[in-house]
């Protein structure tokens, strides 16, 4: 069931599921907080509840049995290590955020911070909108700040590839060249990929949907046939640059 990013809707999703006493929910939180009482009934009823990709928030987590997906905290880290190589530690950036209050829009952006106040103290963030994980938002946005900052931008961070190719556009539509402007992502794309080979984005990590829905799902299966499962199961990542990109298949998302 799709709640098309609305919390109230997968809160009634989630209540729909288990007043039909399923084996197992797997949900991907839309909201940290919002869906706690809805995943903490359904845990009430005896049914197993895993997160996938995204996690619930720290007041609800007693109420699942395991959470699979990436490291978003680490995803994020690297984006600043891979930023802050590109600018060669120091510079101005601008942020393009994904959705307030989503659990993965939070951590892509503490996390990201906090490694950049720790280790490249000389890269300033003259400012930080969201775009709401949307290619579009983010070509606007990024626009915006092209505007109020002109050439004193030296990089961008988006909190995912298809936020970061509105980046491209905006800076092409500029009239920039592939590398005036370093910016990194989270996730990579196939067009981010295209991208990246082109010169235009400095770092992506890579993040497979496809080994986040097996591994979903595999946990599921076992946890329905009473096999225990680690509270915490990651899938794979990895930092891919311009001088690595070729060693990894373009992305079929």
């Amino acid at each position: 069931m799709d709640p098309q990013g609305d919390p109230a809707t997968q809160f009634n999703q989630i209540q729909d599921m288990a007043s039909q006493n399923m084996d197992a929910i797997v949900v991907w939180p839309t909201s940290q907080n919002a869906l706690i009482p809805a995943i903490r009934d359904a845990s009430r009823a005896g049914i197993p509840v895993i997160t996938s990709n995204s996690p619930i928030g720290e007041a609800g987590r007693r109420y699942i049995l395991g959470h699979t997906g990436p490291d978003d905290c680490a995803l994020a880290s690297q984006a600043a290590d891979m930023l802050g190589a590109a600018l060669e530690g120091e510079g101005n950036i601008v942020v393009v955020e994904g959705t307030p209050g989503y659990s993965v829009s939070s951590l892509r952006g503490n996390c990201f911070l906090d490694r950049l106040a720790d280790e490249y103290p000389n890269i300033n963030v003259l400012d930080s909108q969201t775009a709401e994980w949307n290619r579009e938002k983010a070509q606007t946005v990024t626009e915006t700040f092209l505007t109020k900052y002109g050439d004193d931008i030296d990089g961008v961070y988006a909190f995912d590839d298809g936020m970061a190719l509105g980046v491209v556009s905006a800076l092409q539509g500029a009239g920039y060249s592939a590398g005036d402007v370093k910016v990194v992502s989270c996730n990579q794309f196939g067009e981010g990929w295209d991208a990246m080979r082109e010169g235009w984005i400095s770092g992506s990590g890579k993040q497979s949907p496809i080994d986040d829905a097996i591994l979903a799902i595999q946990t599921a299966v076992r946890v329905a046939n009473g096999i225990e499962i680690p509270a915490l199961q990651e899938i794979e990542r990895a930092q891919i640059t311009p001088a690595n990109v070729d060693e990894f298949e373009r992305p079929t998302w």
